[in-house]
């Protein structure tokens, strides 16, 4: 991962119950980048967002969001990581 790197997958796979929902994720987001996650109804955007803010696990490959390594997160540092992490939910309400 280079030093401007904020998020970086190799080789990552996400599963949602037995189900391979994205396969063979290369993505890198560096310092600096804005990114637009599109795509149709059920294409895993939300699956690949919620996994990088760890509430789904990477089923294979490497994954990293800012210093932490996905894989060995411990449940503890979760928050840590969510706070690192601003996301605009397409739901979202203020009442």
């Amino acid at each position: 991962m280079s030093v401007d790197s904020l998020i970086k997958y190799t080789g990552v796979q996400l599963n949602r119950d037995e189900n391979i929902i994205l396969r063979d994720v290369n993505l890198e987001v560096d310092r600096g980048d804005f990114l637009y996650i599109i795509g149709k109804v059920g294409s895993g955007k939300s699956t690949l967002l919620k996994s990088m803010y760890a509430e789904l696990p990477i089923e294979a490959g490497d994954a990293r969001v800012f210093d932490y390594h996905l894989q060995n997160l411990r449940r503890k540092q979760i928050p840590y990581l969510r706070r690192k992490i601003g996301i605009v939910f397409q739901d979202f309400s203020c009442l």
